[in-house]
């Protein structure tokens, strides 16, 4: 059996709980929303946390929230997901970028220390796939420099660092709740703010989105249930992994690679969250670091045999815990490896993060943003995976590195 990239589920009692809200006619607004956001406070250690309809939608309140001057000077990792530098830029900011670090593949602080000025006036680090960037040093600089931090944490729901969560560093963070995130409530997402101000703001903004309507609900359901289906064992190697298949090798497969646009849009990320997206997210609070422990000893099980040969992103020593929503690996001759695993049964992605630096024709290169893009391929090691399959795919990877060479070491990586 071919073991899929990533294991798409769908929350507990999807279906049941949509036709009970629409009997009962709590779908869209409910006590849910006010104690989903409650627990999730409590979790991350902050005072306040706003339901939104998206990541994306997040960041763009947070932005406007902060009430940053026109033209004001915003930086962001050079290597992320696209969206976050593209929206930025919509809303009028100057953007700029810092080169990653090839440890954790998030923001390096000592290139932040060199690029951060009293121009700036807020910056964005993303936690990459699970993995806290070093946001301790990253909001002390911004601190010294009176800029705002903002956290990503779309990836990183249930990862600290010191004891604390990501998502309670900076002056807000944002959260996302898509399919593939620690807690699926079929879209939507969190801000977490301990500033007042900040969250009196957001909610004044959420409080003038559209509803949510049927179709919206019939969609979000339909296509979830139709991305579990067609991630579960018989229908993936019936259907997809023969088609993933017949388009290996070529690198511009979509189907194959992750996020490829060049613009932002918030078509489909707009409206209010609704209560029956809490009560989805209250449903799985509750089993949170069972999961999480699932997640990271998969994780484990598979870096640890390999590390001498593969160079993973990893946190930045033992005082830092990831989530590893992704187990991330680097290869130079990543397009070789992944046609190379698929051949033996082991679905990869790639492409999903990007050299975001490109945005600015006058901008300086970032050479480990673009080794990155280049490089990383995400392995399967998702909680659902039972041990022999992820052992599966250690013999799979050690076999193809054996064959196909140039091994990354963290040395070879270094700067």
């Amino acid at each position: 059996m071919a073991v899929p990239r990533q294991r798409i589920t769908l929350p507990p009692a999807s279906w049941r709980r949509a036709v009970g809200g629409l009997v009962r006619g709590n779908l869209w607004d409910g006590p849910e929303i006010e104690r989903f956001e409650r627990d999730f406070a409590s979790l991350i250690g902050v005072e306040h946390a706003i339901a939104v309809a998206s990541g994306r939608a997040g960041l763009r309140f947070i932005l406007e929230s902060l009430q940053l001057e026109p033209g004001a000077e915003v930086i962001c990792s050079a290597f992320g997901y696209p969206v976050v530098p593209y929206l930025a830029k919509s809303m009028g900011y100057d953007v700029h970028f810092v080169d990653c670090e090839m440890q954790t593949l998030g923001m390096d602080p000592e290139r932040l220390a060199d690029a951060i000025s009293d121009r700036t006036a807020a910056v964005i680090t993303t936690h990459l796939y699970g993995i806290p960037s070093r946001v301790e040093e990253i909001a002390e600089i911004a601190r010294a420099h009176g800029a705002h931090l903002v956290e990503d944490c779309a990836h990183c729901c249930g990862a600290s660092v010191n004891g604390r969560q990501t998502g309670a560093f900076g002056s807000a963070a944002y959260f996302s709740f898509e399919t593939s995130k620690m807690i699926n409530t079929m879209g939507g997402g969190m801000i977490t703010t301990s500033d007042a101000g900040v969250a009196e703001r957001i909610r004044a903004a959420g409080d003038e989105a559209e509803p949510k309507t049927m179709g919206w609900l019939a969609k979000r359901l339909a296509r979830t249930t139709f991305e579990s289906a067609v991630t579960s064992p018989l229908p993936f190697n019936l259907g997809v992994y023969p088609a993933l298949r017949l388009s290996s090798g070529k690198e511009e497969d979509r189907f194959a690679s992750g996020y490829h646009g060049d613009h932002v849009t918030m078509r489909g990320r707009t409206g209010r969250y609704t209560n029956y997206q809490a009560k989805l997210g209250l449903s799985q609070m509750v089993d949170l670091d069972e999961r999480l422990a699932r997640r990271v000893a998969n994780a484990r099980r598979l870096i640890d045999p390999l590390q001498d040969r593969v160079h993973f992103q990893q946190p930045a020593g033992p005082h830092a815990i990831g989530n590893y929503m992704l187990v991330t690996a680097l290869f130079p001759n990543r397009a070789e490896v992944g046609d190379a695993l698929l051949r033996r049964g082991v679905d990869t992605k790639h492409h999903y993060m990007r050299d975001c630096s490109g945005i600015r024709d006058d901008g300086p290169t970032h050479p480990n943003a673009a080794r990155a893009e280049n490089d990383v391929l995400h392995l399967p090691a998702f909680p659902e995976l039972s041990t022999r399959s992820v052992d599966r795919v250690v013999a799979a990877v050690r076999d193809v590195v054996e064959q196909h060479g140039a091994p990354l070491t963290e040395g070879s990586l270094a700067g």
